[in-house]
Order: C-alpha cells, then sequence, then structure tokens
C-alpha cells in the first residue's frame, strides 16, 4: 500500500475510532442482507453483553430501517432493480444509533417528510392508536405492513427522529435518517 494511501486508512480508521462507530455497510440491500446484518450486530462485543431488551429494540429498529431501504429506496440507474443504501451504528453516551441512508424520488419527499413529522409528533399513547388506525385502514396508508415501519420505529426508539432530505438530481433525493436506541447503562 503506497504511504499516501496507507496514511489515508489511518486517518479514516482514526475518524471511526473517534466516533465510535461499530458497524457500517454501503451497498445493496435485500432480505437475506438484512437478516445477516442482524446477527451481525448482535454478535458485536459491545451489544452482546446488551440486556434482551435493548437487543431486540435495536434489532427490531435495524430490521425496520433496512426494510425500508429495500421497499421504498431508489436507484438513480434507470432500469435497475438494486436498491442501495447505508447503514450505520454507533455508540454515543451510552445510547445506540442508528442511521441509514438511501435515495428516494424527489417528488415523494413532501409526502415522507409530513408522514415523519406526524410520527415525530406523537407520544406513546398516540403512537399506538396511529398504530391501531393504520391496520385498520390499510388502503389508506399504502402497502408493505401498511406503512407500519417508522410507527414500530417510533415506538421502540427514545425520542424523534433527525431526518433529512438532500436532492441530488431533478429527479432523486438522498434521505438521511437516525435514531437512538438507550442502551443498558442509561436504562
Amino acid at each position: 500500500m503506497p504511504e499516501q494511501d496507507h496514511q489515508e486508512f489511518n486517518t479514516w480508521f482514526e475518524s471511526f475510532q473517534a466516533n465510535n462507530i461499530l458497524f457500517m455497510f454501503k451497498g445493496d440491500f435485500n432480505q437475506e442482507l438484512i437478516n445477516s446484518i442482524v446477527l451481525l450486530i448482535e454478535g458485536l462485543p459491545e451489544v452482546e453483553h446488551e440486556e434482551i431488551i435493548v437487543k431486540k429494540r435495536m434489532s427490531g429498529v435495524v430490521v425496520e430501517c433496512l426494510q425500508n431501504i429495500c421497499r421504498h429506496g431508489e436507484n438513480i440507474i434507470d432500469g435497475s432493480e438494486l436498491k442501495p443504501g447505508m447503514l450505520l451504528l454507533r455508540k454515543k453516551n451510552g445510547d445506540y444509533l442508528i442511521s441509514i441512508g438511501n435515495n428516494v424520488k424527489t417528488n415523494k419527499v413532501s409526502k415522507l417528510r409530513d408522514y415523519i413529522a406526524k410520527v415525530n409528533g406523537m407520544d406513546n399513547t398516540g403512537l399506538k392508536d396511529f398504530h391501531k388506525d393504520v391496520l385498520i385502514n390499510t388502503e389508506l396508508f399504502g402497502k408493505y405492513g401498511a406503512d407500519l415501519g417508522l410507527i414500530n420505529i417510533a415506538r421502540k426508539s427514545n425520542r424523534n427522529f433527525d431526518f433529512d432530505f438532500r436532492e441530488v438530481s431533478d429527479t432523486h433525493s438522498f434521505f438521511s435518517f437516525e435514531v437512538s436506541i438507550h442502551g443498558s447503562e442509561n436504562n
């Protein structure tokens, strides 16, 4: 490895250490890969010794986040069925931060932003009631489990989601989303 590449690698490694990055994946997602990623995350030394409730919440949120990429993500390359995205798991102040990113069609951004804001604005009782409402009125909310993913994520997480959309072309935007799960030391 040339010296400059080696220095870049060391800088990259130091950044991972400083930001306490436990796991990162960038690529194309499918259900088989989602299952493998969940097993890898559950086996991380930092996660392996967590209380079962923390591991279940984290696994559930990771699955929901990655399924959202598979179901709603878009590829900028016309005609491709691949669903590229990113997953980042890090630990900060005893909480696990799960971040995802993927492309979405820009014409869907407004609706998705409104839906996330609606879910973000609900307390636990509101989320429970909305979950029931979506189950009863599936045709109003869409396919793929009636768009329950964000509701389920909100019910398992600590606080509101952080999210953003950045336009990457005339037709596509990059959607980034972060959710926090309390670790055992914060319960």
